[in-house]
């Protein structure tokens, strides 16, 4: 008896469930939805770009001359070979190299010989208010993602610095600091230090306590650095990319399993816009777009799968005319 009063209940909810079921057509990706973002679509295919490294999607550009200059995200790409494979609007492969970066934004700026119109319209983000709507350009079809403004535009806090060792004996008896294990896939990992190695510098500057090298550590995040070290006897020097901590220590692999691939750095941008739009990490170095195709930013982070961030323009614009020098001897002409 008691089954079958289950059974007629889930029946009489059926139809209701089925009417609040939302139409494909009118979800943030449906037809209905993305026909009112067909100004915000045609800028963004033909400013979005795609960088590659070899046959390998890197993450995306944004063309914001008819020049070829492109902006991106540095952490993406600082490691890869150049010249980069560029992927454009007309079908073809360019070929660019980066011309300037900046640690703090993440921003990274490129000298492609792309020559075609670019189409982007500069914005502002005075009047930007959680819930308004917002585009981004993405790799997979139709090259265009809806969402809204999830938070007011905040500053997400510096995270310290990270090299991604245990250290051990320290002193000017021991020559240094010990590293007595190395943290795996970390900045110290990839560039090669080892248990056993004895750091005594830092950028020619000497480091005998752990604490003296901790703090300096944490001073630097996201730098290039070259730390002098003893290995079996000799010295050497070792060049580091340092790490954010909170992105070497602060996040479980199973909470990032969860979240699928996420951007290589994901803190210490500063100031950022922060939406809803669904992006992989190679899609990060996008435009940002408003309802009627204005750029507002470049996505800078997919810090998990409901947080993504984006560099305000009027931030792009402070690195673009902080760069002024680079982007003239490049060749390219920018108007801002």
């Amino acid at each position: 008896m008691k089954k079958t009063i289950t059974l007629l209940l889930l029946a009489a909810l059926l139809p209701i469930a089925q009417a609040a079921s939302l139409p494909s057509t009118q979800r943030t990706d449906g037809r209905a939805v993305m026909a009112a973002f067909e100004d915000a679509a045609e800028i963004a295919s033909k400013c979005k770009v795609s960088l590659m490294d070899g046959v390998k999607i890197l993450c995306i550009g944004t063309l914001i001359t008819d020049d070829g200059l492109i902006l991106t995200k540095y952490s993406e790409i600082q490691d890869a070979r150049q010249p980069f494979r560029i992927a454009g609007n007309d079908r073809r492969l360019h070929r660019g190299r980066m011309i300037a970066y900046d640690n703090q934004t993440d921003l990274a700026l490129i000298k492609s010989d792309i020559r075609y119109p670019c189409g982007i319209e500069w914005g502002s983000t005075d009047k930007l208010e959680i819930g308004h709507w917002l585009t981004a350009g993405v790799d997979a079809r139709p090259g265009i993602r809806c969402g809204i403004v999830s938070a007011y535009t905040r500053e997400i806090p510096k995270a310290g610095g990270a090299l991604g060792i245990q250290m051990g004996d320290e002193g000017r008896d021991n020559g240094g600091v010990t590293v007595d294990a190395v943290t795996p896939k970390s900045p110290a990992q990839k560039a090669g230090l080892r248990r056993g190695d004895i750091v005594f510098a830092f950028n020619k500057k000497e480091m005998l306590t752990r604490e003296k090298l901790r703090s300096t550590v944490q001073a630097h995040p996201g730098e290039k650095v070259t730390l002098s070290i003893i290995r079996e006897g000799e010295k050497m020097n070792i060049e580091v990319t340092l790490g954010y901590f909170t992105d070497v220590f602060g996040l479980q692999e199973r909470n990032l399993r969860m979240s699928g691939k996420v951007s290589k750095r994901r803190g210490g941008f500063g100031t950022v816009i922060q939406h809803d739009i669904t992006m992989t990490n190679t899609d990060i170095g996008g435009p940002l777009l408003s309802l009627e195709g204005k750029f507002l930013g470049i996505n800078i982070a997919r810090s998990n799968r409901v947080e993504f961030f984006a560099i305000p323009v009027e931030r792009v614009r402070e690195f673009l005319t902080k760069n002024a020098e680079a982007i003239r001897k490049s060749g390219a002409r920018l108007k801002l």
